[in-house]
Formats: structure tokens, C-alpha cells, sequence
């Protein structure tokens, strides 16, 4: 079935007769009968009723119509949008990202860029620093959301506005939760759930080993995690207390949760990240300079 056959039938339902239509065509009355001859041949189905002076489209004729309409509506307006192609933009960002309230500023923008651009769609991958590193260099994905990623400077990268802040996720009957927040020496009387990254060994690591300090002794782990959500089913069922950034996790009345910051604050900065040198499809470079735009001016 061709574009230009699906004109032809239109064009006869649009104007009632062969002649008038074969004139509005500038092709001759035997050659638009003919197309539309092999048109129903090749659907196995009569289109139009003939009349003495006349033709109507018949059942199928007036479906075939209404999806012709379509078809050819969308193939003009595919063809009219060729004609600025800068205007087109279509097609994936991928997005890897650990578990941050750093992703909420990404989802907002990509909401407002999917208003712009519907036909751009997002693919968000969630999982721990290595993996979204690997990925990211591999070209997996366009970027990576990283928090307070030591090596950060190997890639481009824009250091988004909000940062992570650390504290502790008990059950809500908990005596820590009478506090308004958490210190080093509160956290040696019950085991600890505490991200992988925080705990290498028998040992903390990075910010979680800076700010216990001396205390670093008195902490006993009970299981470490890479995902929020499996790590508050243990918190749930009084395995221990979860190491965890504020706001991952639904807490508060009626949760049976409650979070406490850490004091001294434990902040991780949040690093929207891309390869360097390496030329971006044209969806996630927009993306992104709108991004920087936003970031600049927010």
C-alpha cells in the first residue's frame, strides 16, 4: 500500500467523483480508476460504491479513510519537520544513579525537558559507585549521578545544588529518637546497618571513618546494603540501625521509622557526571546544557 495510492483514495472520498478527482490529481480518470482497482485488490475488499454519477465510500471504505487520513497527516508532518531539523529532537538519555536526593533535581528537569521534547525518553539505571563508573566509561550510559566520589575529577562533571546529608534510620521507639540528632558515642550500644561504601573490612571507610573518629572502635555492623529500601526491612525487624541518607527512606508518623542527623553533620556533595572529550547524542547534550542552564540560574 503506497503513500501516494492512499492520496488517490482520499482524494476520490474527498470529492465524490472520479473525474473531479483525477482533475484535482492532474492524472487522467482510467489511470486514478485503475489505482484505486488495485487498491482493493490488494486489501481483498470493494472501498467505494459505485453510482451512476457518483461514488461513497462503503464500511471498510470509510475505515481505510480514517487511517488514511492518519497516515498521510503523519507523513507530512514528519516531511514539514525535515524541513527544520533542529527543531527535531528525539531519542534516549541514559542516566546511571545511586540512591540521592540529587536525582530529584534530574527528574525535574527532565520532566520540563519532556514537555519540550516528547519524544525523548529517560533510562535510569540505580546502582553503586563502580558499577555507574564502569558503565559510564564504557558508554553505557551518557551519565552518572555520583555522590561524594573521591576521583571525581576524571570526568566532566556539574556539582548539582542540593547535597546528601547522613543520619541514622531506628525504629521509631528507639531511645536515640528522643534526640534531635546523632553522635559518634551514641551508636556503640546496638549494631549498625551501614553502606557498602562505608565499611570496608572490619573497618569504617571515607566520611563514615572520619566523623566516628576515636569511636570507630565501638561500632559493630550487623550487614552492610546497596539499596535503601531492603536495608529499612532489617531497621523494621530490629536487625539494627541504618546508616543512610535523609529523605531515601519514608519515616515519621505512621512509618514505625524515625530519622536523626548525624552531628557533626555528614554532608556528601552529589556530581552529575560525563565523559570528557567524548561527544554526547544530540537529546543528552541538550539535555545537559539545559541542565547547566538550570543549575546556573536556579
Amino acid at each position: 500500500m503506497e503513500l501516494r495510492t492512499l492520496r488517490y483514495f482520499l482524494a476520490v472520498c474527498q470529492e465524490g467523483t472520479m473525474s473531479h478527482a483525477a482533475e484535482v490529481l492532474h492524472v487522467t480518470q482510467p489511470a486514478l480508476s485503475r489505482q484505486i482497482a488495485a487498491l482493493e485488490r490488494e486489501l481483498g475488499t470493494q472501498l467505494l460504491e459505485r453510482h451512476s454519477r457518483s461514488v461513497t465510500p462503503t464500511e471498510r471504505g470509510l475505515y481505510l479513510r480514517r487511517r488514511a487520513e492518519e497516515i498521510v497527516g503523519l507523513a507530512d508532518q514528519t516531511a514539514s519537520d525535515f524541513t527544520c531539523p533542529d527543531e527535531i529532537v528525539a531519542g534516549d538519555v541514559r542516566i546511571g544513579a545511586g540512591e540521592s536526593q540529587g536525582v530529584r533535581v534530574i527528574a525535574q528537569a527532565a520532566r520540563a525537558f519532556r514537555e519540550r521534547y516528547p519524544g525523548v525518553r529517560f533510562h535510569l539505571h540505580s546502582a553503586n559507585a563502580i558499577d555507574l563508573v564502569e558503565r559510564l566509561e564504557r558508554g553505557v550510559d551518557d551519565f552518572a549521578v555520583l555522590m561524594n566520589y573521591a576521583d571525581i575529577e576524571r570526568f566532566a562533571h556539574l556539582r548539582l545544588r542540593p547535597t546528601d546529608a547522613w543520619g541514622v534510620i531506628m525504629r521509631e521507639n528507639d531511645p536515640l529518637a528522643a534526640q534531635e540528632t546523632v553522635g559518634p558515642a551514641d551508636l556503640g550500644d546496638t549494631p549498625l546497618i551501614v553502606p557498602e561504601r562505608l565499611w570496608q573490612g572490619d573497618a569504617p571507610a571515607g566520611i563514615f571513618a572520619t566523623w566516628l573518629g576515636p569511636h570507630a572502635d565501638d561500632i559493630e555492623v550487623a550487614a552492610t546494603y546497596n539499596l535503601n529500601f531492603n536495608a529499612a526491612v532489617f531497621v523494621r525487624e530490629g536487625a539494627g540501625r541504618m546508616i543512610g541518607y535523609e529523605g531515601l527512606n519514608a519515616t515519621g508518623s505512621g512509618t514505625g521509622l524515625a530519622f536523626r542527623l548525624l552531628y557533626p553533620p555528614a554532608v556528601a556533595p552529589i556530581d552529575f557526571a560525563w565523559k570528557r572529550d567524548v561527544a554526547l547524542p544530540h537529546a543528552a547534550q541538550l539535555f545537559l546544557d539545559e541542565l547547566l542552564a538550570q543549575q546556573s540560574t536556579g
